[in-house]
Formats: C-alpha cells, sequence, structure tokens
C-alpha cells in the first residue's frame, strides 16, 4: 500500500508540475513516457523504505508481546511401528 500512495503522489506532483510549467503547449507525449517510467522505477526504489514503514506501523498498533519472543513448541515425535 505504502509503495502504490508514493508512486501515485510522486506521479501526480510531477506530472503537475510539468503541465504548470509548459502550459501553453504540454509535451504530453514526455509526460506519457516519463510517467510510465516514474510508475516501474518509483515502486522499486521505494521499496526498502516501503517495508520500513509498514513494520513500523506493525509495532506501533500491534506492540510486540512475551508470547512472540518463546520458543514455538516442538511438534511431536512422529511413531513408526
Amino acid at each position: 500500500m505504502f509503495n502504490i500512495v508514493a508512486t501515485e503522489l510522486l506521479f501526480a506532483g510531477a506530472a503537475a508540475a510539468v503541465v504548470m510549467a509548459t502550459w501553453p503547449s504540454p509535451p504530453w507525449k514526455v509526460i506519457t513516457i516519463g510517467g510510465a517510467a516514474l510508475m516501474v522505477v518509483t515502486p522499486m526504489v521505494f521499496l526498502p523504505f516501503s517495508k520500513m514503514l509498514f513494520l513500523a506501523f506493525d509495532l506501533r498498533f500491534r506492540p510486540p508481546a512475551e508470547a512472540d519472543f518463546s520458543a514455538p513448541p516442538e511438534p511431536a515425535a512422529r511413531r513408526r511401528d
């Protein structure tokens, strides 16, 4: 979710800035190609930050409990008769 939101906000801001800077005749082909490239590259660049934000939100809304740090019970041994 964080990747999608960041990518869309960056694209909208960049497209709006280019359109406002070149208003009488915006370069629509450049905006389209540049936007497509931005939509492919931004999620890959933002992935580590997105994971960090997800973990921060998870820790904020679901703080760690003692049970999170205990070892899981071992499964019963399979008997061969």
